[in-house]
């Protein structure tokens, strides 16, 4: 966990120089601030250890020498300190939720839970807020409370989105919650069409396609009728299709996913994913009638469907019919402004009307995008999807 940024504690835990003879005192006081301010921790204990045997039984005194010792990680001593200052002032401000969070870092998490649910719900002070709500989910994750970790987590996720630590800490829990949850299910229901389905998936994101094919077709058999199956089924084949070195056997299997996305859409004649893959299968194939046509349905059931109409607009091009086509790519680029295989196409779309100027544009457009494509793949950045992705095919020419 992230050490306590010291400032706002200073001010939080801020006190006057304690009564005694006036000239130690205030300068054992100095000495002190000036030490604690600038990270010298151990210093810092030695002049407020003076202070409190110069004046004893203050509790800002005790207060501050357990904000040292936390600093240090002296837990134990932070414990100690910290539990005299607020017997001798309850009052003292945020004391109780350093104390709290002492007790988590020594892993006693039960003693912990109160003064941490205060310090993350009550809390006026962002900083002590948001590590009050880092050490309360650590502490709920560690007595197996993972269902409450996980509320925390969301609210730390709504509160702070852009943390970078919090990121870690709650992608860590869900990955963890989501483990857990698949587990109970393996304990409670291993023979179930939910296990299938789930291991099916869990194969599916590691690339095993004939595995995850083998658990959803085992689901099939107990849940003739679930939707959603046979699609999955037909992703998984044409991931494997793009694999495989062999041509007949990429051919093979993406018959065999034609096949399941027809089953798809005969049990349920509004996925549009399944109508989509249906389609671009087609388009692939040069069956451009039949491409549009159910890019056409894919688009009747889901009118945001970028890929969808960026399919749709091809495979109306490739029939000759370009007016129709820029229609469609552009309520594409509507959709997503930085697709840029809409741009290519919807320059071919004007070559072919012969509006050299729109066609200029788009091609620019394009030539930019892929551009600034080509800076963020190299940073990482990643979105997946859900169907094939719209791509410019090897044997197209720019304009």
């Amino acid at each position: 966990m992230t050490a306590v940024p010291l400032l706002p504690l200073l001010l939080l835990l801020a006190t006057s120089p304690p009564q005694g003879d006036p000239a130690s005192v205030q300068r054992h006081f100095q000495q002190g601030e000036r030490a604690l301010a600038e990270g010298r921790y151990a210093d810092a204990a030695r002049e407020y250890q003076e202070l409190e045997r110069l004046s004893p039984g203050v509790a800002e005194i005790h207060g501050r020498l357990g904000l040292i010792y936390f600093q240090q990680r002296e837990f134990e001593a932070a414990v100690t300190e910290l539990r005299r200052a607020i017997q001798l002032k309850p009052e003292l401000p945020n004391v109780a939720v350093l104390l709290a969070m002492s007790l988590s870092e020594l892993g006693r998490y039960e003693e912990a839970l109160r003064g941490l649910r205060d310090g993350f719900g009550q809390s006026a002070d962002e900083t002590l807020r948001r590590l009050s709500g880092l050490q309360l989910q650590r502490a709920l994750t560690g007595l197996g409370r993972v269902d409450e970790a996980v509320a925390v987590a969301l609210e730390l996720a709504r509160l702070y989105p852009d943390d970078a630590e919090i990121l870690y800490h709650t992608g860590r829990l869900f990955s963890h919650f989501a483990y857990l949850q698949t587990m109970k299910l393996q304990r409670v229901a291993p023979d179930s069409a939910w296990m299938h389905q789930a291991a099916g998936e869990a194969n599916e994101s590691q690339g095993l396609h004939d595995a995850a094919v083998r658990e959803y077709r085992e689901l099939l058999e107990i849940a003739p009728n679930r939707l959603g199956v046979h699609f999955r089924i037909a992703r998984a084949l044409l991931s494997k299709a793009e694999q495989v070195p062999s041509p007949d056997a990429a051919a093979s299997a993406r018959a065999d996913a034609l096949a399941e996305l027809e089953l798809e859409l005969a049990l349920d004649p509004t996925n549009a994913n399944a109508a989509y893959e249906l389609g671009e299968i087609h388009r692939k194939a040069g069956r451009q009638d039949v491409a549009q046509r159910w890019f056409a349905q894919a688009v009747e059931h889901y009118p945001d469907f970028e890929q969808a109409r960026i399919g749709l607009g091809r495979a109306l091009l490739a029939q000759g019919d370009p007016a129709a086509a820029v229609k469609q790519l552009e309520a594409a680029i509507g959709l997503n402004p930085g697709n840029e295989v809409a741009f290519y196409q919807l320059s071919l779309c004007h070559r072919a009307l012969g509006d050299a100027g729109r066609q200029r544009a788009a091609m620019a457009e394009f030539q930019r995008l892929r551009q600034d494509g080509a800076a963020r793949s190299a940073t990482g950045d990643f979105v997946p999807l859900q169907v094939t992705e719209q791509r410019i095919d090897d044997d197209e020419q720019q304009p």
